[in-house]
């Protein structure tokens, strides 16, 4: 199966994880949407697109209130699994979502995502307001502080808070 549901009201499309974004495409574009992604990243799961950093997904300052993912399941290193449903951008409180993206299965391993999709068609609006910083590597702190937050996780999985 492709995807699970379409919310052609709220735009949004619930795959599993596994699921290829190709395969999300071809249904999508029978059914009038797009993922809109350029190029469509060719046989990979979105799960591991999404572990990856997403390639492929226009920079986030062409439509800062957009976003990729609206919602997803996942399942921590302990087994424990949590939902973050569907809700406009920063509107959840923590952005759990950066754990994710481009962290591989470091922290948690997603299982159901919720993305944006587009109507076939229907020009996309563009801030000219903003022009993309250019992309940098992750600096030494950055690096040190990712290794630290792994480290956190893997010592406390199968603790479960009090």
């Amino acid at each position: 199966m492709a995807y699970e549901q379409l919310d052609a009201t709220s735009l949004l499309v619930l795959a599993s994880a596994t699921a290829r974004l190709l395969d999300i495409e071809a249904k999508l574009n029978v059914d009038g949407y797009t993922l809109a992604l350029e190029p469509l990243p060719s046989d990979v799961a979105i799960g591991a697109w999404i572990a990856a950093g997403a390639p492929g997904t226009p920079a986030w300052w062409k439509d800062p209130v957009d976003h990729l993912v609206a919602g997803f399941d996942a399942r921590l290193l302990d087994g424990r699994e949590f939902s973050i449903r569907p809700a406009p951008r920063r509107a959840v409180g923590p952005d759990l979502l950066s754990l994710i993206f481009g962290a591989g299965d470091r922290l948690l391993t997603l299982q159901r995502v919720w993305l944006r999709v587009h109507r076939i068609g229907v020009p996309r609006p563009q801030s000219a307001a903003f022009v993309s910083p250019p992309e940098r590597a992750v600096g030494e702190t950055e690096a040190k502080l990712w290794v630290t937050l792994e480290q956190q996780v893997r010592n406390n999985a199968g603790q479960n808070p009090q």
